[in-house]
């Protein structure tokens, strides 16, 4: 029995030998044909254009095409189980943004596990929300605003574009750290909601700057707050809701990320390509001036901000109650 477990052991390992041996072969030849980026999310918006990016430098730097595709739909949980489900080799990508941390808290049943079925590759932006008022709100700062709210429960209508989205949850966020009551009025995506903005149905709008900043340059909206950690870059006059409320920050956070047990020579390929990336100054141009912020980070970073994000959303939609199934 003895020389049998002996034997057994020894046959284990050169089998685990013979298969980190083919990884690593494999990682070295990496790629050897087309990479898949999943985006899920339709196009137009930010994700697209930042996914479009980084897949053409990919392209151009990995010497193989990456290509988009867009696969929305579910609250992004279709293109993610895409990646979830797919062969740990490097060949399907995900971007995908911080509805990885809060899918988990809005839904009872998902496909995926969002802890266990991803390898962390790298942040690569950030697109922190403004909030924007309607002119004839009768606040012309940010702690107007909560002044007001205060003194009218319930009087202050704010865009969403969907019950349990990011925008949805900065609201109830500022809901919670301000000790006031606002009403949520949901949208099919962000551009309905800046439209019922312009023309006066509702009052506010947790939004990306890209889209409303037209309009708050030439009047006909006002920006009253910045939801980033900091004051924005180009944007020194408008307060961030953190200096009245620390440690507030809301965003549209994007990640990469591949199917769990991808190689790790092939994560750390494809970090060290996003951060020559985010660290390109006609990359970064290009993106800060649709009001982004662009870096990246470690795998292991990654990991422990995701972790971080996942705790913090769900006190936020526990505290708000908000369930979608």
């Amino acid at each position: 029995m003895r020389t049998l477990g002996f034997r057994a052991l020894a046959r284990l390992a050169g089998l685990l030998a013979l298969a980190v041996g083919v990884a690593a072969a494999s990682a070295q030849s990496y790629p050897d044909k087309p990479v898949k980026l999943i985006v899920p999310y339709a196009p137009g918006g930010f994700s697209d254009v930042l996914g479009r990016s980084l897949a053409q430098w990919l392209t151009q730097s990995l010497g193989q095409p990456v290509v988009v595709e867009n696969k929305a739909g579910a609250a992004t949980t279709l293109g993610t189980d895409t990646v979830a489900k797919s062969a740990a080799d490097g060949y399907t990508l995900l971007l995908t943004t911080g509805a990885l941390s809060i899918n988990p808290h809005l839904f009872s049943k998902l496909p995926y596990s969002a802890e266990r079925d991803f390898a962390p590759i790298s942040r690569v932006a950030e697109l922190p929300y403004v909030l924007v008022a309607h002119p004839a709100l009768p606040a012309a700062s940010f702690k107007d605003l909560l002044a007001y709210a205060k003194a009218n429960p319930g009087k202050v209508n704010v865009g969403t574009p969907g019950n349990g989205t990011s925008p949805h949850l900065a609201m109830k966020l500022l809901e919670q750290a301000a000790g006031i009551s606002m009403l949520a009025v949901h949208y099919k995506g962000n551009g309905p909601a800046l439209n019922d903005l312009l023309g006066g149905q509702i009052n506010l709008l947790f939004d990306g700057l890209q889209q409303p900043r037209q309009f708050i340059d030439t009047g006909r909206l006002k920006l009253l707050a910045v939801a980033s950690l900091t004051r924005m870059p180009g944007l020194p006059d408008v307060p961030a809701i953190s200096e009245t409320f620390p440690g507030f920050v809301s965003s549209t956070w994007y990640q990469l990320l591949a199917p769990a047990g991808t190689p790790t020579p092939i994560i750390a390929r494809l970090n060290a390509e996003v951060q020559k990336f985010v660290n390109d100054p006609a990359t970064r141009d290009k993106l800060v001036a649709q009001g982004a912020i662009v870096g990246g980070s470690t795998p292991e970073q990654l990991a422990a901000f995701s972790k971080a994000e996942t705790v913090r959303w769900g006190a936020v939609i526990v505290g708000a109650g908000i369930k979608l199934d």
